[in-house]
């Protein structure tokens, strides 16, 4: 288990579950996120890439090369998107923005959803030595503080399928977040797919659509 990252100069009022992730002051609740660090990022959104079409799905090799996870009942699920061609940002960004799309239609009819809120962007800043750092706005404003485990856990699991990255730290306006493991306790440490693998299905690739 990690122990609690220490409180930095500035925290978020209302986490995730307040509108606008806006910082405030006073000790965090349970289970919210909060801003730790200033430090500069480099921002350059890329084009989203096409929804994965249902052959990538049922070609991919389950368990291997880059996947999104989405939620089926209250468990985490991958959906295979083929095979990762190079270890950049360009490619951990396509990923991330896939992910922040949503489901598919197809995926829908098929039982996922997502934790994460209609409005939310991911964005790849930057990848150095393992750790891939990603910008979030609009993450998840209503949902409720049991679930942002499972928010989380998407975008952790999601981006280390990419090719390079071994862990994530999430940041909003370049300042790292500290957010909730599975168990409730709060970090600023990078974040790996074993903090989050509690939270995955039995069943880790969605079916073939």
């Amino acid at each position: 288990m990690r122990a609690p990252a220490p409180v930095g100069a500035t925290a978020l009022a209302a986490g995730l579950l307040a509108a606008g992730l806006l910082a405030g002051c006073g000790a965090p609740a349970e289970g919210q996120v909060r801003e730790i660090g200033p430090t500069e990022v480099p921002y350059g959104l890329l084009d989203p890439p096409p929804e994965p079409t249902a052959d990538s799905s049922a070609t991919a090799e389950a368990g291997s090369g880059p996947r999104v996870y989405f939620l089926q009942g209250d468990a985490l699920l991958a959906v295979p998107l083929g095979t990762a061609t190079s270890d950049s940002t360009d490619h951990l960004d396509a990923l991330l923005q896939r992910l922040s799309a949503g489901p598919g239609r197809q995926e829908r009819a098929d039982g996922l959803s997502s934790a994460l809120g209609t409005d939310v962007q991911l964005r790849a800043t930057d990848l150095a030595g393992g750790t891939a750092r990603v910008a979030v706005t609009g993450l998840a404003q209503n949902i409720a503080a049991d679930r942002l485990p499972l928010a989380v856990g998407q975008v952790v699991l999601t981006a280390t399928t990419a090719p390079g990255v071994d862990s994530v730290q999430l940041v909003r306006d370049g300042k790292v977040l500290e957010v909730p493991l599975p168990g409730g306790e709060q970090t600023a440490g990078p974040l790996t797919a074993a903090d989050y693998t509690s939270l995955v299905g039995s069943d880790r690739t969605a079916p073939a659509s």
